[in-house]
């Protein structure tokens, strides 16, 4: 059976279309960048044509003040009200800057230090993992902590949920670490999840109400906030289905990826770092803060094939931002995106080029995989303002083509890097045709698809098909693994991003009868957020194990590709085995069989599921169900027809016989059952609570 975990998540997905765009701008000082401007509305317009986004905002400031922004589309397009400066839009892991900056505000005042371990502040912390103890203050902050990396259960939701941070750390005590602390920096959510709770413990106010009162309000960002409350209509960009808003999602994830701010407000994030701290006469950081935050945190650390796309600092993805460096300019760069099963919800980015006094901030609604956009957007408005200001010379050209000349790799090279390869969410496998060329497929889950084909090994050392010299696959070995790495032409096209795409996987013994039982079955989700209640998504909450042909000693769970722990386990199968710096070894999680009720429960990373062979079915009459102590939801087998109603829920989702949502509640409530099939009814209740069904046929 092929299912996709997308519903356990909990992330929100959202479909966007636009037509047509309204625009607004504001500005003190554009008649100083004319062509400047004239560069960021043509920019924006192609990005926001070519991501079919709702609304775009961009603001570009130096030092002192605001130079330009502009805003197109709408925050209510059936509504038509235009979007503006103020509008705020989701700006997903630009989130990250404030809490490091919230972290730099505490080792300031002494009550925190970089390279303490984590545990000195938060002792309730812990893993299953010794070297958890290892993990630093820091370490959070430079994605080397070694953290799963991407627990988003409850992340987005219908309704706030506030405990989004602390129910991540009591997760954590079932997992175990994916590598030592500090030994490779790999994007990771979890780590600034865990600075929420950090800013908690040591200030004593939740992590919303500190970057509020100690970040924002000195800033005067009066359009930034964490939606720990309903966002009024009107104030946010909504992503947009053709001219229907969509429904409203909280952001859960304050530290991750949870601020709403609007272009005018990033404006002044990014004059404050610009001038070391200082926003006008008010000293939000130290300079030296601002500094360290800017260091190179990768330095050192294991990561075969460096690149300017991620030079980890605290907070930023790279402090040597790949557009800026490849015309000498030092910059700083982050980007977000808030990302679901069916579409994109938002994309951000803020560039700050220190030295030359100038930064911009995009923010995007969109239903399309589209950071490439905005940071493109963002690039193109900063290399003309430092043309206009003198500091460069010119825009620079597009890169051209050099194609290099063809040679044969080695019988040995096409033995070593034949065979499977796997990322986070991803597996491949890659072959060498008789002229030495390289197929690379990927596995969609009903077979492969070609990737990359007839690239041919250049003289460089890299594969590159012919007519595209730029985009490029290079294998090398380090540390005793195999990586293959992609090159591809950067933002606005005037440099490469190298980048490790995936590992090789080391051959293995067949699974084991007892995993190879378990690939037959279906398991439902328990502990779900109540609040994650979206019918018109059509997700599919099964869970299930399946098995690739052709590939033996793993399975696949959902797109958490899992093999056998060293040594082998039958109640655990490891799926963090992949060892990638950057950005393609986040977001994996561990498999483990937990036995209750007398049955056979799995946990993959914070999600738990029990059996669907163990759901008992409900007669017609009264039947009640107990909610035991930890208040994991309850499932029931319901008949094809007739009515349900329900009594002493806290809430309730109905689903048909493909498990499909067909009705849901808050509280008490029933339903009609019809249709063919059985249904199924999952209940949600207080710990410890009996609710009462009555189901009439």
């Amino acid at each position: 059976m092929k299912r996709i975990l997308f519903g356990v998540t909990g992330i929100f997905a959202l479909l966007l279309m636009i037509a047509t765009f309204s625009g607004c701008s504001d500005s003190s000082d554009a008649f100083s960048y004319p062509a400047t401007v004239a560069e960021a509305k043509a920019s924006a317009r192609e990005a926001m044509d070519e991501s079919k986004a709702s609304a775009l905002s961009l603001t570009l400031v130096d030092g002192e003040h605001v130079i330009w922004a502009e805003s197109l589309g709408y925050t209510d397009r059936e509504a038509g009200k235009a979007a503006g400066p103020d509008t705020m839009f989701g700006i997903g892991s630009v989130s990250k800057m404030f809490a490091t900056i919230a972290v730099m505000k505490l080792v300031e005042e002494g009550k925190l230090s970089l390279d303490e371990p984590l545990v000195t502040y938060l002792p309730g912390f812990s893993m299953l993992s010794p070297e958890y103890r290892d993990i630093t203050v820091r370490m959070l902050l430079n994605h080397a902590a070694g953290l799963p990396g991407g627990d988003m259960r409850g992340a987005v939701t219908s309704e706030p949920f506030t405990g989004f941070a602390a129910q991540v750390m009591e997760d954590m005590r079932y997992q175990r670490l994916k590598h030592a602390p500090g030994y490779l920096s790999v994007y990771s959510n979890d780590g600034f999840t865990m600075v929420e709770n950090l800013v908690k413990a040591v200030s004593g106010r939740s992590y919303p109400d500190y970057v509020q009162q100690e970040i924002l309000t000195p800033l005067e960002m009066k359009n930034s906030r964490y939606a720990t409350e309903p966002l009024p209509d009107g104030l946010y960009a909504r992503p947009h289905t053709g001219v229907t808003p969509q429904s409203y999602g909280s952001l859960n994830m304050y530290a991750t990826g949870g601020l709403y701010a609007s272009a005018r407000d990033m404006g002044k994030l990014a004059m404050m770092l610009i001038n070391k701290g200082l926003y006008g006469s008010r000293r939000v950081l130290a300079s030296s803060s601002i500094a360290a935050m800017g260091q190179d945190q990768t330095l050192g650390s294991f990561n075969p094939l460096p690149s300017d796309m991620v030079r980890f600092g605290l907070g930023w993805d790279t402090v040597a931002s790949a557009g800026l460096n490849a015309v000498g300019i030092r910059g700083w760069q982050k980007g977000g995106a808030i990302d679901g099963a069916f579409g994109t919800m938002y994309r951000a980015i803020l560039i700050v080029a220190p030295d030359a006094g100038l930064g911009v901030a995009v923010m995007m609604a969109s239903n399309k995989i589209s950071s490439e956009a905005v940071e493109r957007v963002a690039q193109r408005t900063l290399l003309r303002a430092l043309v206009e200001k003198g500091i460069l010379a010119a825009v620079p050209p597009a890169l051209p083509q050099n194609p290099l000349p063809v040679v044969t790799p080695g019988a040995e090279e096409r033995e070593t890097f034949s065979g499977y390869y796997a990322s986070s969410g991803a597996l491949s496998r890659l072959s060498f045709g008789a002229d030495g060329a390289i197929l690379f497929e990927n596995y969609t889950g009903d077979g492969w698809t070609p990737a990359y084909q007839g690239f041919k090994k250049r003289s460089d050392g890299w594969y590159s098909a012919e007519g595209d010299s730029v985009k490029a696959l290079r294998l090398l070995t380090q540390a005793g693994r195999r990586y293959i790495a992609l090159r591809s032409r950067g933002g606005a096209g005037h440099y490469t991003v190298p980048l490790l795409t995936a590992q090789r996987l080391d051959a293995k013994s067949p699974i084991s009868e007892a995993w190879q039982a378990r690939v037959a079955g279906t398991w439902l989700p328990v502990n779900e957020p109540i609040y994650a209640s979206y019918p018109d998504l059509g997700v599919d909450l099964r869970f299930g194990l399946d098995e690739v042909d052709g590939l033996q000693g793993y399975l696949l769970a959902g797109k958490t590709l899992l093999c056998d722990m060293a040594p082998p386990s039958t109640s655990r199968l490891d799926g963090m085995f992949l060892q990638i710096p950057q950005m393609n070894g986040r977001d994996l999680a561990d498999l483990a069989v937990e036995t209750r009720e007398g049955q056979e429960w799995l946990r993959l990373g914070s999600g738990l599921f029990r059996p669907l062979s163990g759901i008992p079915l409900v007669a017609a009459g009264q039947t009640a169900v107990a909610i035991d102590g930890e208040g994991h939801a309850e499932w029931r087998t319901l008949p094809a027809s007739g009515t349900v109603s329900i009594t002493n829920a806290t809430g309730w989702k109905l689903f048909d016989s493909d498990f499909k949502q067909i009705a849901y509640g808050r509280g008490s409530g029933g339903a009609a059952l019809s249709g063919a099939g059985n249904k199924y009814l999952m209940l949600f209740g207080a710990k410890g609570s009996t609710i009462t069904l009555t189901v009439a046929r």
